[in-house]
């Protein structure tokens, strides 16, 4: 074929592939957003543009809401922040569209848009006023009857965006208790009967790496400062940071009478949310007693808001919930070998060593484990936390009423053993190791394995068991139900964690020798 007649078509080829493209497909699109916005109630009015909304709520208060500074602020029957649900209802007003259009309808009670039974919702967009009257269902399909300012013609629009105006006006006001970014809190204050906790965050570590102009300042860990100077535990400081940011009121109680004041004299749960920034006012929090299934919140505004009475047990009153309790913290494929040391009081002590070889997994000498168990306290020990602490620390004689002088029980997790570097060819090194073998000296010990954790531990009562880190004084205590997932002692190992021996095979019972046949008796001569 000729070249020019081969590039000829495929131009053609290409431009209707174009035209395709950019009109059928492409066009599509803005041809449905086109007919969609023909088919709207209010032309030429945008979500961003409705200024102001006015309606009766579902419990019979003429509520208006306008927009300032782009959020939407409750103006009437008193001042108060909107909820994030006011900006759906401008987006319902802006975009609400005609399904069928009734050029010469019936009067309007037919239809439930007369006065007595309309809903009328009032809105302000560029300066002007409008309206949409919300009646009856249609007797036919998903939809209601509508009619907009002051049109004859009545409309059937979706029934989903008339319910977006059947709305409380508790739904309709802010329900966030205090609003804040967790990483800007610098210092916490808790108080409740009995108890105060101060919690502030660290610096960030001179060698950590320094963040982006634009990107915020990493947080530090958390340090407990009163009742003790002491390690916090940084996931129960983000999780109780969390749940304050996102706690929100079931009601409201504007005007609350003496006897609901006095729920709150004192709280029994009380925060104090220092900013990092000190030019920033602190944020303050307090819970009362329960009255009924709720329990008054005072927060940052003149009212008080009302949560579940349940919701308290989401803010810890303990000293020992905010403090560092994990014993050991690894990550769980780290860990190579694994070694049980369980004392006997009364007899020898047994050991055990338990090692990790690619995919064989796990395997223990010289007690075998059972299948999957090894697995599993690796995993348990890589994050175990203590449930209480039960002294800064002891001296041997508290230790041993415990168990833990001597330990009733010591597991070790050890990680991989660094390779030993090798000397590189014809180096010094190499020659002077030759040198030393001819004279007799020792090999240099191969690098040792690094200890992931060591942990000791000692009775078993009701409420735990007592448990030590090496190196750390304090005397933990790990509930029950943990325990339960740990060889804590010989007896728990062999009732619990030791591979049973497999049920012999029953031998198929003997058979008794079969009868001997009768022999016929011979007839005599």
């Amino acid at each position: 074929m000729n070249p020019r007649t081969t590039g000829l078509l495929l131009l053609a080829v290409l431009g209707v592939g174009a035209f395709v493209y950019f009109y059928e497909i492409r066009g599509e699109s803005g041809r449905l957003d086109a007919a969609e916005r023909e088919k709207r109630l209010f032309h030429g009015i945008e979500p961003a543009g409705v200024q102001w909304i006015a309606l009766k709520t579902t419990d019979g208060v003429d509520a208006r809401f306008e927009q300032k500074d782009g959020k939407w602020q409750l103006v009437a029957p008193f001042a108060f922040p909107a909820d994030a649900g006011v900006a759906r209802l401008a987006d319902a007003l802006a975009t609400a569209t005609s399904e069928k259009t009734l050029e010469h309808p019936q009067p309007d009670a037919e239809y439930g848009l007369d006065d007595a039974a309309a809903k009328v919702v009032r809105f302000g967009a560029d300066g002007a006023e409008h309206s949409l009257r919300i009646g009856k269902t249609t007797p036919i399909g998903s939809n209601v009857y509508a009619r907009t300012d002051d049109s004859a013609a009545v409309h059937t629009i979706a029934s989903y965006r008339a319910t977006a105006f059947a709305r409380s006006l508790t739904d309709l006001r802010d329900k966030q208790v205090l609003s804040f970014d967790p990483s800007s809190i610098g210092e916490v204050e808790l108080q409740w009967p009995g108890g105060r906790v101060v919690l502030a965050r660290a610096a960030a570590p001179a060698d950590a790496p320094k963040p982006s102009a634009d990107a915020p300042p990493e947080p530090g860990d958390w340090k407990m400062t009163v009742p003790l100077a002491a390690q916090a535990d940084r996931d129960a400081v983000d999780n109780l940071l969390s749940a304050l940011s996102f706690l929100r009121a079931d009601a409201f109680v504007d005007a609350p009478t003496p006897d609901q004041r006095k729920l709150l004299e004192p709280p029994e749960f009380e925060v104090r949310l220092s900013h990092r920034d000190a030019n920033q006012p602190p944020l303050l929090l307090a819970i009362g007693r329960p009255d009924g299934e709720r329990r008054p919140v005072r927060g940052g505004r003149d009212v008080l808001y009302e949560i579940a009475a349940t919701r308290i047990s989401d803010f810890p009153r303990t000293t020992v919930a905010y403090r560092e309790r994990h014993l050991a913290r690894f990550l769980a494929t780290d860990a190579k070998q694994l070694d049980f040391f369980f004392h006997q009081r009364n007899g020898d002590a047994v050991a055990i060593r338990a090692e990790r070889t690619g995919d064989a997994g796990w395997t223990s000498t010289p007690e075998p484990f059972a299948e999957g168990k090894l697995a599993g306290v690796v995993s348990e020990v890589s994050r175990l936390e203590a449930a209480d602490i039960l002294a800064e620390s002891m001296g041997e004689k508290e230790l041993e009423k415990l168990g833990l002088s001597p330990p009733n029980t010591i597991i070790t997790v050890l990680g991989a053993a660094p390779a030993a570097a090798k000397p590189a060819e014809g180096s010094a090194s190499k020659e002077q190791s030759a040198a030393s073998k001819e004279e007799g000296a020792e090999e240099p010990l191969p690098p040792a394995a690094p200890r992931l954790a060591e942990l000791h531990f000692g009775n078993t009562t009701p409420k735990g068991v007592a448990v030590q880190a090496v190196g750390d004084p304090i005397v933990y205590r790990i509930d029950l139900e943990t325990a339960e997932r740990l060889p804590v002692s010989l007896e728990a190992f062999q009732s619990r964690f030791r591979a049973q021996p497999a049920a012999a095979e029953k031998a198929p019972p003997e058979m008794e020798p079969a009868p001997e046949p009768v022999q016929p008796e011979e007839d005599s001569p």
